[in-house]
């Protein structure tokens, strides 16, 4: 049968298999608008109230977007928005760094799987290693629907529905070169029209040329991103697997590599032992008293003020051991089952009495030293932890699918906690009731602290006075390469926070980008009146 010349042109015309969206184009149009925003939100400023109003901005473009498909967010996975709002919202409140990158971590985590689980499937369901592997899940999944979703949009923009050049639904493209021959004409004809025009376009346009690509380099590249990911959160549906192939795989492995109850038995119990004779050290020494501790020849304060970190580590090998066996070793009837949970609640006990044990060795390192953001965070942590592997041990006999989950919510918690206790805050309000205490200050670290501990540095001003004992200065303290004898390394704890305050007005002051609304940011507008107040008196 040949084919006619009609039917091969309509043949070699024919649009691929259209995106399964009603309107791809108007999903296309919110990532770029969405993509330009975040441009003119983020790009050399501040954080502040920029990311909040972002991720709002984000999150009612899915909604507008899927409520043309009549898609909306599943009610089971609603809970979601919250910790999203709540992270958004704590770059209003923290100037902290390191809290900062953890809030950011964690709303591009939360959005990642409101993107998975918007319209299907529930959060729960995942294992410890899905929810680690679900943010670069959706990432690849952005990038590999990114193009059948802009394809169409590009080819309806294209068309303009009617076949008509693009250009020609252009006027003011049109209108451009007229415009520029006659104000080169005008120009040329009178002196002060041609000034307005030199001062209008008296722009370093070639100075900025790179800057402006690589701006829209990252404009295009969050486009991408935006629109397989709002296609990715539309299109997914119920029956799609929510495992990747890597979990799978490790699903399968121990039908191919397990470990036999006996060795795994073995395991545990040597463990346990270990951990036991460990556990009664502490309680003959650590928990016993100084006097048992100086008996063996060592003094409470050597003996006491280390090995947190240590501990720290084997509390999370210890949850990850017992994980590890619990999906390796077979058990082939409900006695090996009890024995097994039994073997491994022991375990979780020991490994909770170690951190009692981390704990007050921080405790008793922390009233030495004083605190530090390290030592705050380990504090935080531990907590979490303990949280941590008593839902372990719960799950382990009830249900023991829902530990990840549990996990989860604890690292959330986690990253919580240290926005409610404010950690620059914390330190300062800490080590100063310390100074007052005993005299014992290292100003070089409290200086270091954010805006956030600003209140806190002017009472430190005023605790300072008639301090006239020398240390460091910052300056020196930072920068191990500097030669002492070239500089004055030394001041008064009062002349040292008085230098590092008015360092931060003169900044403020100069610098007043932080002042956009966008960038606005409680710590930052408090630190302010408070330095102005103390430049003024």
């Amino acid at each position: 049968m040949e084919t006619t010349h009609d039917e091969l042109i309509i043949k070699t015309t024919e649009l691929p298999k259209p995106f399964p969206l009603r309107a791809p184009v108007r999903l296309v149009q919110t990532a770029v608008t969405l993509s330009i925003l975040a441009d003119w939100l983020f790009y050399d400023k501040p954080l502040g109230a920029s990311l909040l109003l972002f991720v709002a901005l984000v999150v009612g473009g899915l909604w507008w977007n899927g409520r043309l498909q009549a898609i909306f967010l599943a009610k089971r996975n609603l809970w979601l928005l919250l910790p999203l709002g709540f992270f958004a919202s704590m770059a209003l409140l923290r100037t902290n760094s390191t809290l900062t990158t953890l809030n950011v971590l964690a709303v591009l985590c939360l959005l990642a799987y409101l993107a998975f689980f918007y319209a299907a499937g529930r959060v729960e369901n995942l294992n410890l290693l899905g929810y680690a592997l679900l943010p670069l899940r959706v990432f690849g999944h952005s990038l590999a629907l990114s193009a059948p979703v802009i394809r169409p949009a590009v080819q309806e923009m294209k068309i303009g529905g009617d076949g008509r050049c693009p250009l020609s639904s252009s006027p003011a493209l049109l209108a451009l070169p007229v415009l520029l021959v006659f104000t080169f004409l005008l120009s040329s004809a009178d002196l002060i029209f041609a000034d307005y025009v030199a001062e209008l376009f008296s722009l370093n346009v070639f100075d900025h040329v790179a800057e402006w690509i690589w701006r829209g380099t990252l404009i295009v590249m969050l486009s991408v991103l935006l629109a397989g990911g709002f296609a990715l959160a539309l299109t997914r549906r119920a029956e799609d697997e929510e495992q990747s192939e890597l979990e799978r795989g490790l699903a399968k492995l121990p039908s191919y590599f397990s470990l036999g109850f006996t060795e795994t038995t073995t395991v545990l119990v040597l463990v346990n032992m270990l951990f036991a004779a460990f556990v009664s050290i502490q309680f003959t020494y650590l928990f016993g008293g100084a006097a048992n501790v100086t008996g063996a020849g060592y003094t409470f304060a050597d003996y006491a003020r280390r090995g947190f970190f240590e501990l720290l580590t084997v509390a999370i090998l210890t949850m990850l051991l017992i994980l590890g066996l619990n999906w390796l070793s077979r058990r082939e009837n409900k006695g090996q089952i009890r024995l097994f949970n039994g073997l491994g609640s022991v375990l979780v006990g020991l490994v909770l009495v170690m951190l009692v044990s981390a704990w007050r060795r921080m405790a008793l390192y922390e009233a030495a030293f004083g605190y530090t953001e390290l030592r705050l965070i380990v504090y935080v942590c531990m907590a979490w932890l303990a949280v941590t592997l008593v839902w372990f041990l719960l799950t382990l006999w009830v249900r023991p699918d829902r530990f990840a989950i549990g996990a989860l919510l604890a690292v959330m918690g986690f990253v919580v906690t240290l926005n409610l206790v404010n950690p620059d805050a914390f330190i300062a309000r800490q080590n100063l009731d310390r100074y007052a205490r005993t005299g014992d200050l290292d100003v070089a670290y409290l200086t270091s602290l954010s805006n956030d501990a600003v209140p806190q540095l002017v009472r430190g001003l005023n605790l300072a006075v008639g301090d006239a004992e020398e240390q460091l200065t910052p300056a020196c303290a930072r920068s191990w390469m500097m030669e002492y004898d070239e500089v004055d390394c030394y001041a008064t704890p009062y002349e040292i926070i008085w230098e590092e305050l008015n360092g931060r007005y003169q900044s403020l002051a100069t610098n007043t980008t932080w002042q956009r609304w966008t960038s606005f940011n409680v710590a930052r507008w408090q630190a302010w009146g408070v330095l102005g107040f103390l430049a003024e008196s």
